[in-house]
């Protein structure tokens, strides 16, 4: 992997060709460096967006193709604010910048590749990350930074305009960093920013009184404002970072809820890499989409986290290794590698363990469905609980709490309803679900009629509605299976590992 970085051109040295005068003060790119520790080289990361505009080839540091316009304002204006987070501070300065369109390798090479699976490396690696906003969202970011103040509506409104949050890379550029602090891109003098840590407080505070000063739902939260909720889970997970053992199966839901690229596909399973992987890319670079599925998953297994069979992928043929995703997907111009069964946050700190043997693959800590006849009390207050916020007394709950309120409440049976909010979430599989003695379990395909079924919560991950499950079956002579979706709670029911 290259390492190449932006420093300030020595007093003295002749300049050379390809130099840039950034912000009155000429720079080179110099590379490629040894890989950083703390006692050899610091430097910061940038994050931006592109934007669709494009600088000519050869228009900053003599670069070999074409790159954002947005590149050159992005990097002036984080050399601003790294010097004012120095003078704040009162630590030495860090001269020294890295940005994707200049820094790495720019033609088609094994380097470019080993680099662009390595970006958790670089970005853990910085000292710091700085967050280009564009100029009107500044204005409201800096605002309510100074004042600790949540934002009114207009100013939700023009912060959820900005593409930043957006991004498949923003989430692993922010969750892999040490310190992460917010710019604006426009010269703005001497330089300013916000720490995310500030940020994270007050886009939270600001959803939640939004939320209840119209008395909505969840779902209308995340429907008018689903780039300040990514933003928020984003910060969260950063702030959370050295604390949580980050799932690859929240890292893809994370990602799924994010724009897609066509023209670039492969974006988005190098950003999952980056954010599961802190280390310099491994094995043979992957060019293809089949190729980059197939190396995130081993990548997840070395780390013993399985939770990648929780995706609506069609199943490996190969004999003892059904449970596996393909990674040789249908083509398509949408996402269709490891596409998460349900684009939800995930609230457990845990991963799906497991450990593959002689015998097969051992998931652990998992827990038996148990069929039943009819939906029971205790599922039917939980339904209610979650979709519409209702306490035990029938009444709603007094914090804004639910998914669906008022006026936005969609007409159907608790089963039809929570169906609806499985789909608004990204799921596309079988629509009645199998009823169990402690809640729901809608699975990818039609199980009714199939030999040996047998249905599967995992223990270890957990959303606020349930958990990711796994259903199996005989069919023809051999296991398959399907990743699914339990509704329900599983609080103290025996849990065990099964074999795959």
């Amino acid at each position: 992997m290259d390492l190449n970085l932006i420093v300030p051109v020595k007093v003295g040295q002749a300049r050379e060709e390809g130099d840039e005068e950034l912000n009155g003060t000429w720079w080179r790119v110099t590379g490629p460096h040894a890989f950083p520790d703390p006692d050899h080289l610091k430097f910061h990361c940038i994050s931006y967006a592109w934007g669709p505009g494009k600088a000519d080839k050869g228009s900053l540091f003599n670069c070999k193709i074409e790159i954002s316009d947005q590149t050159k304002p992005a990097l002036e204006a984080a050399i601003r604010a790294a010097s004012a987070v120095s003078a704040e501070s009162g630590e030495a300065a860090i001269k020294a910048f890295w940005i994707d369109a200049i820094c790495i390798p720019q033609l088609q090479s094994p380097e470019r590749l080993k680099t662009l699976e390595s970006m958790g490396f670089i970005y853990s690696a910085a000292a710091s990350t700085i967050v280009i906003l564009q100029d009107y969202t500044w204005g409201v970011i800096k605002a309510v930074g100074d004042s600790w103040r949540p934002m009114t509506s207009e100013e939700m409104q023009i912060v959820e305009q900005d593409g930043w949050a957006s991004r498949v890379w923003t989430y692993q550029e922010l969750v892999n960093s040490v310190n992460t602090y917010f710019t604006a891109i426009s010269p703005t003098g001497r330089g300013q920013f916000v720490s995310a840590g500030r940020l994270l407080d007050c886009v939270g505070i600001s959803l939640r009184k939004w939320q209840q000063a119209k008395d909505f739902g969840i779902s209308q939260t995340l429907i008018t404002f689903p780039n300040l909720n990514h933003l928020s889970d984003s910060l969260l997970d950063w702030r959370l970072a050295g604390m949580i053992d980050r799932s690859i199966l929240g890292v893809l839901s994370n990602m799924n809820s994010r724009n897609f690229d066509p023209d670039y596909p492969g974006n988005r399973i190098l950003a999952c890499m980056g954010a599961i992987s802190q280390d310099v890319s491994w094995g043979p670079e992957s060019s293809t989409l089949a190729e980059r599925a197939e190396k995130l998953m081993r990548m997840c297994e070395a780390k013993g986290d399985y939770s990648f069979i929780y995706t609506s992928d069609i199943r490996d043929d190969i004999p003892g290794k059904r449970w596996r995703p393909n990674p040789h997907q249908p083509e398509s111009t949408t996402p269709v590698h490891l596409l998460p069964i349900a684009t939800w946050h995930i609230e457990s700190n845990k991963q799906q363990a497991g450990r593959l043997t002689s015998e097969g693959l051992w998931l652990d800590d998992m827990v038996r469905l148990e069929l039943v006849e009819s939906i029971s009390v205790a599922t039917t207050l939980f339904l209610q609980r979650f979709l519409y916020g209702m306490e035990e007394t029938g009444k709603p709950r007094s914090d804004g709490g639910g998914i669906y309120r008022g006026e936005n409440r969609p007409e159907g049976t608790l089963v039809e309803v929570m169906l609806h909010f499985l789909k608004s979430i990204g799921y596309e599989g079988h629509h009645e679900p199998q009823v169990c003695e402690r809640g729901l379990f809608y699975s990818q395909i039609n199980l009714s009629g199939l030999k040996s079924v047998e249905l599967y919560a995992a223990s270890r991950l957990a959303w606020v509605f349930g958990k990711p499950g796994l259903a199996r079956w005989m069919e023809e002579g051999s296991i398959k299976y399907c990743a699914g979706i339990f509704v329900g709670a599983l609080d103290g029911v025996e849990k065990s590992g099964i074999l795959l």
